[in-house]
């Protein structure tokens, strides 16, 4: 299975005490719980350009900023293409009804935070293989 994240339409269920770019984070990262739990592949977009040192992926999550489209836009295109089944989240009626169909499953940012709270709080130990998928992302790289 496959879910495409309408990040900014998913974004008001996480931490409202940090900054946009933290809570873009926490986000991201719990996406990766729900890979790990559903064996999925994710790929959350959020509107606009790519934060400084901001991951492109983190294990099976991959973030995509849309620069000048809309995120809406690069989720209307991904779902058209798409040639296995997947769900979109988000509660944003205009692209509800841009990318329903057969193969293509809706689920409301509501009923989507629901299924993230019956996943366990506590995550796994970060294990070597964990760090290598990350650190394999040049943007999760540093200098020194």
């Amino acid at each position: 299975m496959k879910y495409l994240i309408d990040g900014s339409n998913v974004l008001g269920r996480f931490r409202a005490d940090v900054t946009a770019e933290e809570s873009k984070r926490s986000l991201v990262r719990s996406l990766g719980v729900l890979a790990r739990m559903r064996r999925a592949k994710v790929v959350c977009f959020f509107d606009g350009p790519r934060p400084p040192n901001f991951g492109a992926s983190l294990g099976s999550v991959q973030v995509v900023f849309s620069g000048p489209e809309t995120a809406d836009d690069l989720i209307a295109s991904r779902s058209n293409d798409a040639r296995e089944p997947l769900t979109v989240i988000t509660s944003d009626l205009g692209l509800t009804a841009r990318v329903k169909r057969r193969t293509v499953e809706v689920m409301s940012a509501e009923q989507f935070g629901r299924l993230m709270q019956s996943f366990p709080t506590e995550e796994r130990p970060v294990g070597h293989e964990d760090w290598a998928e990350y650190f394999s992302d040049p943007q999760n790289r540093m200098d020194f």
